[in-house]
């Protein structure tokens, strides 16, 4: 029987045999941690219940500390003096937080469960449910025990919902049954089946979206955004210009952020394919990030003067709402679109549509259609392109969207569209 201080150090030394082998710690009887033959290391504690040896384990090293361990060990201990089984407590312990888990729980306490546990921590997307649970789904099943929830219910609304917005409907439907698998997978809410599944599209088969604004349309949408909040205008005049996704520039950070080099670095961790996006930043596009910093600062220092020493947030668009986190970007610029479409009454666009404007001009200008893509970050589907040609084409990417900055800019200020097309050799 191998005894030793087990500390951080020693723990880090222990290495696996050919059997597993307990190690027990010098100062607390009853406490030691085991090794296995694959190198996994368990902090446990031996006692004696009722004349019977029993044994409990106290999770896993590195991810539980020896120190943490250690208070675990003394606390089963101390149960045991007391007459109480630690084995028997924590099994208890577990079967009442299952119970509470599937107590009666309504829809809206089960949707902010799902966007907390889940959607925040796996789906980059996960404002776009945020959003759909929060217009659509919570007025219509908000209120109701989950239990209570049909399937006649829920394809109803659907239908219902899809006579005035087709594809919203279809996201709803997603929403939900991805909802419902969740909480039946980890047995959050007592339901013997999903009641979004085995429902046909409500809005059909969509078709691609063609949107893209015509050169008065930009011009009107440039101007009537000097009407709207400072965080609003930016984002969307920076979406037309980089032509980047509405998410990725409203959860861009400042540490991605170049302006020696004038580039916006996009790791793959935010991105849609998962795969590194470097944006070349026209000149245009990198004094709107500069104001912004500017805006940030002065608002800091006033902040100061007041007495408020909030910590400065990491995002360039942080949440004004969740402004005391710092840690929150914005997250919804559909109510700006609408308004604005409205207001100036033209053709209904989403943020997503400016992106393509971006996109379907620089293909106006002559851009090549593999240079228009890396800048989009669409992932190359040829083996040339996605295995063996590694060129980055930053120079042709910013020779592109320089361009069209300066298209854009002479646009919205009347002066004479020249010299906008950029040259390739």
């Amino acid at each position: 029987m191998a005894k030793a201080k087990l500390t951080p150090r020693k723990l880090k030394s222990l290495k696996p045999g050919i059997k597993r082998e307990d190690y027990w710690d010098k100062q607390l009887p009853g406490f030691g941690v085991r090794v296995s033959p694959e190198g996994k290391k368990t902090f446990f504690v031996m006692y004696r219940f009722a004349g019977i040896r029993r044994r409990m384990n106290l999770g896993r090293y590195p991810e539980v500390e020896a120190v943490d361990a250690r208070k675990r060990a003394n606390n089963a201990l101390n149960m045991v003096r007391d007459g109480k089984d630690p084995v028997q407590e924590k099994k208890a312990a577990e079967a009442k937080a299952r119970r509470e888990r599937l107590e009666a729980k309504t829809f809206s306490q089960l949707s902010k469960q799902y966007v907390d546990e889940y959607a925040k921590v796996h789906k980059k997307s996960w404002a776009e449910d945020e959003w759909i649970i929060e217009k659509f789904l919570d007025s219509e099943f908000g209120t109701l025990n989950v239990k209570e929830i049909t399937r006649t219910h829920v394809r109803s609304f659907l239908r219902s919902m899809a006579v005035k917005t087709p594809v919203q409907a279809n996201r709803a439907q997603a929403c939900l049954r991805k909802l419902f698998n969740w909480a039946i997978e980890e047995e959050i809410a007592d339901l013997d089946e999903n009641p979004a599944t085995r429902i046909k599209r409500p809005g059909g088969k969509e078709k691609a979206k063609e949107r893209a604004l015509n050169d008065s349309e930009i011009k009107a949408v440039w101007q009537a955004l000097e009407k709207e909040t400072s965080q609003v205008r930016i984002v969307l005049r920076l979406i037309l210009l980089t032509g980047q996704r509405p998410g990725e520039v409203m959860q861009a950070q400042w540490s991605e952020i170049d302006f020696d080099e004038a580039l916006w670095t996009i790791p793959g961790s935010r991105t849609k394919n998962g795969l590194a996006n470097i944006v070349p930043l026209s000149l245009q596009a990198a004094r709107i990030l500069e104001k912004q910093k500017e805006t940030l600062e002065s608002q800091k220092t006033r902040r100061k003067k007041r007495g408020d020493y909030t910590t400065d947030s990491p995002f360039v668009f942080p949440n004004r709402i969740l402004i005391k986190q710092a840690d929150a970007p914005i997250t919804h610029i559909r109510k700006a679109t609408s308004r604005l479409w409205r207001n100036l009454g033209i053709k209904s666009f989403s943020a997503h549509d400016l992106r393509r404007t971006c996109a379907t001009r620089l293909g106006e200008m002559q851009v090549p259609g593999h240079v228009i893509a890396r800048i989009l970050n669409h992932k190359q589907t040829d083996i040339t392109s996605s295995v063996y040609n590694q060129y980055a084409y930053l120079k042709e990417k910013r020779e592109a969207l320089d361009a069209w900055g300066s298209r854009v800019m002479r646009l919205v200020t009347e002066l004479e569209l020249v010299n906008t097309v950029p040259t390739h050799a």
